[in-house]
């Protein structure tokens, strides 16, 4: 046999190749390569949020009424979020009757709502809040509280000079 009687062979395998490869694209939904990553096997959802939950109790210093404060769990740290209040005031956290305090607690902030936050357990710790960008997170230190606080108290509100 020649060389040239494989030619007609070669060339319709080739084009059965191309014509199957065009099928198969017809299965993709876009084909710019900006989408392409949607489809990949490594792209995967990103995780709920997590689910509010109530292991303190909010009490409001006076006759004002206690704001609704979201605590959710990351990891093993309760989350605060303070991202509701603004101006200045003072509330009481106490766990909730059964529980203990978390082993850490840390307060999601809303920069420009207040200037600082001051927390008293244990310890008296005063905390910046930055003026501008995302929500900021405030983590509690260690020894501000123990397992036998009965309340922290907070207070919320401009810089004292």
């Amino acid at each position: 046999m020649t060389a040239t009687t494989f030619r007609p062979p070669l060339r319709a395998l080739i084009a059965l190749f191309a014509l199957a490869q065009l099928g198969a694209c017809s299965h993709l939904q876009r084909l710019e390569p900006s989408h392409w990553n949607v489809h990949m096997p490594w792209r995967h959802a990103p995780p709920p949020p997590e689910a509010p939950v109530n292991e303190l109790v909010v009490e409001a210093a006076g006759s004002s009424s206690a704001p609704e404060l979201t605590q959710t769990w990351d990891r093993n740290t309760l989350r605060v979020a303070l991202d509701r209040l603004a101006g200045e005031g003072d509330l009481t956290l106490r766990p909730l009757q059964g529980h203990g305090w978390p082993i850490r607690m840390e307060f999601a902030v809303l920069p420009g709502s207040f200037q600082r936050l001051e927390v008293r357990g244990d310890q008296r710790v005063v905390m910046a809040v930055p003026a501008t960008g995302a929500v900021a997170v405030l983590q509690v230190p260690q020894g501000l509280y123990a397992s036998t606080t009965t309340e922290l108290k907070l207070h919320y509100g401009a810089a004292t000079q």
